[in-house]
């Protein structure tokens, strides 16, 4: 009877227990959803103390110290998580994060490697390592990462194969140019054909529908006999012209002689025949010898301001050819 009485209130303190951990760690999640941070560690705490081995608790209170930008506490949390469970993919992918902003990045290129081996599909992590892969040099592993990551869906994907791996209009050329990660684009509209590839950039705040600041890379294929650079000019102002006959156009800089030959100019129109607003572009043009690469930005203002003309410029003539 003495045994059977131990076994029960055993029984009774091991149930409690285990309900403590859990109510605590229900709370924590509560407290974490509504963002009081610091609530909620208090509480992932309580339950960890309930339940020394509560991989949630551990992990979720990682989250937590590194939204509060402790990164010291989050890192320990994540790695008592792995000890925890080797096979917890979000710890590699969180810990990852840590080490990325901390700029080391041999750790997070480990870690990402082993979340990825978990799971390919994790968000972002595709896209992460290959940013990483292409910051250190190995482009060929990024874009491979980065068209991974476009067909499983990732919405970023495609504006980091034009940012680092040009277009990939055509198989062997792209045309390459890295649209400042501290400006936030985002692909707006992305569609292609056998004759042209075409990538409209917005900022992630914008829609396609309703943008300040547009930014275009179009690909036409197969066009490989070199026009002269002036002429590639005239075509576009002619055709602007058709919706905006007041538009003006600006030649600002080229160049025949390069290996790819270039231009820079601007059409700047005060509306358009169905639209009143103004639109304002400053193009980049650049003869592959593969295809025709015509690009622009654009703002919704009836001229470019000289600074900006000038951040512009300097922006286009970072472009380059690349051959695979």
């Amino acid at each position: 009877m003495k045994q059977l009485c131990i076994l029960i209130c055993l029984f009774v303190t091991v149930n409690t227990y285990g309900q403590s951990a859990a109510e605590s760690l229900q709370k924590g999640i509560e407290k974490h959803n509504a963002k009081d941070y610091e609530g909620a560690i208090k509480e992932y705490t309580n339950a960890i103390k309930a339940d020394k081995k509560l991989r949630d608790g551990y992990y979720n209170r990682g989250v937590c110290e590194q939204a509060l930008i402790d990164m010291k506490a989050a890192r320990k949390d994540f790695d008592k998580t792995i000890e925890i469970d080797p096979s917890f993919v979000k710890a590699y992918y969180s810990r990852a994060t840590i080490a990325v902003s901390e700029e080391h990045y041999k750790e997070a290129l480990s870690d990402l490697d082993k979340t990825i081996q978990l799971d390919a599909k994790t968000p972002n992590a595709l896209s992460l390592r290959g940013q990483l892969r292409a910051q250190t040099g190995n482009k060929k592993g990024a874009c491979e990462d980065f068209n991974l990551a476009k067909e499983y869906g990732d919405a970023k994907a495609a504006k980091y194969l034009a940012q680092f791996c040009g277009n990939e209009q055509q198989a062997g050329e792209s045309l390459m140019l890295d649209w400042p990660e501290s400006e936030n684009w985002k692909v707006g509209d992305n569609q292609e054909n056998n004759e042209q590839h075409v990538l409209d950039l917005i900022h992630s705040n914008e829609t396609i529908e309703k943008w300040t600041e547009l930014g275009n890379m179009t690909a036409y294929k197969g066009m490989t006999a070199k026009i002269p650079m002036d002429k590639a000019m005239e075509l576009m102002f002619d055709q602007a012209k058709k919706n905006a006959p007041k538009a003006k156009l600006t030649f600002l800089e080229k160049d025949e002689k390069a290996e790819y030959p270039w231009i820079l100019f601007t059409i700047e129109a005060p509306g358009f025949n169905d639209d009143k607003t103004p639109e304002s572009q400053l193009w980049y043009i650049i003869q592959g010898k593969q295809a025709l690469y015509t690009n622009f930005r654009a703002v919704k203002k009836a001229s470019i301001s000289a600074a900006q003309k000038e951040k512009w410029m300097t922006f286009f003539k970072t472009g380059k050819i690349v051959n695979k």
